[in-house]
């Protein structure tokens, strides 16, 4: 392994080059203060001598998400200067940390005799968790009931990263943390239906962001913000905050970002009725393919796959009125899903069998949404099933349709 010198990485420069993913820059600068050669540089990273030399004269301008780890990992470069992610934790532990956070949190949090750990560098460790915790509750609570604890442990996070007397770096660590609360706490306000704290929520998750010096966190919430503004039907704005999200993005970043990105841009697309919408989907989901293999990068946590991009799928056909695609991609969608996701793509379905000419099925699929979306107190269900009885016009010649509008209308008429 060559040891790329300390002071080498703090220059501004080297960062820079760091995180615009210029590695002829980074190794043409290690080459001439360390001596070390190509040929050093091939066997310490684990790849080819001609490879090293392309990018070294700039011939690779955008290397792989598995080039940039090794020469991250042979270099003695943290992978967090690169866009990737921080050097303590690799992709697999942060999934566990946040899918596993209970048990987490009883190992972090406190030993068997009570005491609790106070060094600083686990702060963000420390505070992660609650919002951990609180991802997995909001699949299976209303998400009514988690904003008030969320909000108190968000007002925490921005406490702590906005006092002084912490270290640059663990600064920057603290606004990625209050990024990511502050993103939950938008999601919160998107399934009540406040648009308004969803939208204000967002944008402190960017800032947050921008604060945090992460190369890939702030295009993240940018997109993040640009498919709740698509989901808003506010599509033209959806299209410039994507495009913005994506000049934001190191030329390192993982192929898993742009291709969500085309996934969030699809949507706007639809919303405007502009059918190259699926074109963009059918780009996305090529690019999937070839990067199959390749981990998620924090901070996707998880893998953009098949079943994801045909969720986004029904959602762009079925805006388009292509009942036969929406159909198709409706085969592919994960069976599994919690039940406020899944209640949102039988929706969808009975936008399809709507369109199809199979009003009763349609009425009764929304019918069950309809139940889900009362049972999790999840405005964003209830009002997507309102949304698609509208569409039905004024038929009232069936049992299942008449059905509906009571169990709709039954909402005004019971007491909060």
């Amino acid at each position: 392994m060559i040891e790329t010198p300390s002071e080498m990485l703090d220059r501004p420069e080297i960062r820079r080059a760091l995180q615009a993913g210029d590695w002829s820059t980074v190794l043409q600068v290690l080459v001439r203060e360390t001596g070390a050669s190509q040929t050093d540089i091939a066997v310490a990273v684990g790849i080819s001598q001609p490879h090293v030399s392309r990018l070294v004269n700039g011939r690779s301008r955008e290397p792989g998400i598995r080039t940039v780890r090794a020469l991250c990992d042979g270099l003695g470069i943290s992978r967090a200067l690169a866009g990737l992610l921080d050097d303590r934790e690799d992709a697999t532990n942060r999934r566990q940390l946040l899918t596993g956070a209970a048990a987490s949190g009883l190992a972090l949090i406190g030993t068997v005799d009570g005491a609790v750990p106070t060094e600083s560098h686990d702060d963000e460790r420390l505070l992660t968790i609650p919002s951990a915790t609180y991802r997995r509750l909001e699949q299976r609570l209303p998400s009514r009931s988690l904003i008030a604890p969320v909000g108190a442990h968000l007002a925490l996070v921005r406490q702590l990263a906005t006092s002084t007397g912490h270290s640059p770096a663990h600064t920057r660590r603290l606004y990625a943390v209050l990024s990511e609360t502050a993103g939950l706490a938008a999601w919160l306000y998107v399934d009540v239906e406040d648009r308004a704290n969803a939208r204000r929520h967002y944008l402190l998750a960017v800032r947050a962001a921008e604060r945090s010096g992460h190369p890939l966190l702030p295009a993240y919430m940018q997109a993040s913000m640009g498919q709740h503004a698509a989901n808003c039907g506010d599509a033209t704005d959806s299209v410039r905050l994507v495009a913005d999200a994506r000049r934001r993005l190191p030329r390192s970043a993982p192929a898993i970002a742009s291709i969500w990105m085309d996934a969030v841009e699809s949507l706007a697309l639809a919303q405007l009725r502009d059918r190259s919408a699926l074109a963009r989907l059918d780009h996305a989901e090529a690019r999937l393919g070839r990067a199959a293999y390749d981990e998620p990068v924090w901070p996707w946590i998880f893998r953009f796959d098949e079943r994801k991009i045909a969720a986004v799928r029904v959602q762009v056909a079925a805006k388009l009125g292509r009942a036969d695609v929406a159909g198709r991609a409706l085969r592919v969608v994960d069976p599994n899903q919690a039940p406020k996701p899944r209640a949102v793509t039988d929706v969808l379905r009975a936008e399809v069998l709507a369109q199809a000419g199979d009003v009763d099925e349609a009425c009764r699929v929304a019918a069950q949404a309809l139940d889900v979306g009362r049972a999790y107190d999840s405005e964003r269900v209830i009002r997507a099933v309102a949304t698609f009885r509208t569409t039905l016009g004024s038929r009232r010649s069936t049992r299942a349709v008449a059905e509906l509008d009571e169990r709709l209308h039954s909402r005004y008429r019971e007491e909060s």
